[in-house]
């Protein structure tokens, strides 16, 4: 019985730290914004990706500059 208790008991312990870390909490993603160029045109969008890698993403800002926005 008291083998059976020490179970329960690791076992609730266990889950508890389990929660408050979060095994499965996944990691919070950082993006980056750098200005490319002053101005925006249709290069603005393959120019991001050639430069900062596949996942970069060209965007122009109101102020019609050329923006590369990826996870950092």
């Amino acid at each position: 019985m008291k083998v059976l208790s020490s179970i329960l008991f690791l076992l609730l312990v266990i889950s508890i730290g389990i929660e408050n870390e979060g095994a499965l909490k996944g990691t919070e993603a950082k993006l980056c914004d750098v200005k490319l160029y002053d101005y925006c045109e249709a290069d603005c969008f393959s120019d991001c990706p050639k430069k900062y890698g596949s996942k970069a993403i060209g965007m122009c800002s109101p102020a019609s500059e050329c923006i590369c926005r990826w996870q950092c």
